[in-house]
């Protein structure tokens, strides 16, 4: 049988305690609670902050894709009223027109939300941070590891990359 263990510290109603030591210990519980009550404030203060920050974050969000669709909704009511019409009558001329529009207005949207198109030139460098190299092809006038055609552009927001253009870059000789 194992013995019980002996409590070193005597209970508080076994020991006298000076005044002045009373007055520190008094002290000491004043402090404590102003400690725990600072504690429990700063932990709901952090608490609603982390609400308000996923509260942001979804207003953000919802900001970001309103902004989208508000500049997209033109483009496919334009598609929706070029379709109205009886596109078999119309000339050829007439209807690539309609097709270049509609497409000129899909990339002033995509401008207006910070989308640009990547559509790199026959000579440009090579970037592989915005290019994709596909194949390699030799071309006349163009320096080894540039560009030699592009076979379908790219798209970046800001810096970063939506699509990568693909394109063909001249070898480097060996």
């Amino acid at each position: 049988m194992m013995a019980e263990p002996t409590n070193p510290l005597p209970e508080q109603s076994e020991v006298e305690v000076p005044a002045t030591d009373a007055m520190i210990i008094a002290d000491l519980h004043k402090q404590l609670e102003e400690k725990h009550n600072a504690y429990v404030r700063v932990l709901a203060d952090f608490q609603n902050f982390q609400r308000r920050s996923r509260e942001n974050e979804t207003r953000a969000h919802d900001h970001g894709m309103t902004h989208v669709a508000r500049a997209i909704v033109p483009v496919l009511e334009n598609m929706d009223l070029a379709l109205g019409h009886n596109l078999r009558a119309l000339p050829v001329e007439k209807l690539g027109d309609a097709v270049d529009l509609l497409r000129a207005n899909l990339l002033n949207a995509l401008s207006q939300c910070g989308i640009e198109r990547i559509a790199p030139l026959v000579g440009d460098e090579f970037n592989p941070n915005i290019h994709e190299a596909v194949m390699q092809q030799p071309a006349v006038d163009v320096a080894p590891g540039h560009i030699s055609q592009c076979l379908q552009a790219g798209y970046r927001f800001g810096d970063v990359p939506l699509r990568s253009a693909k394109v063909a870059v001249t070898p480097k000789p060996d």
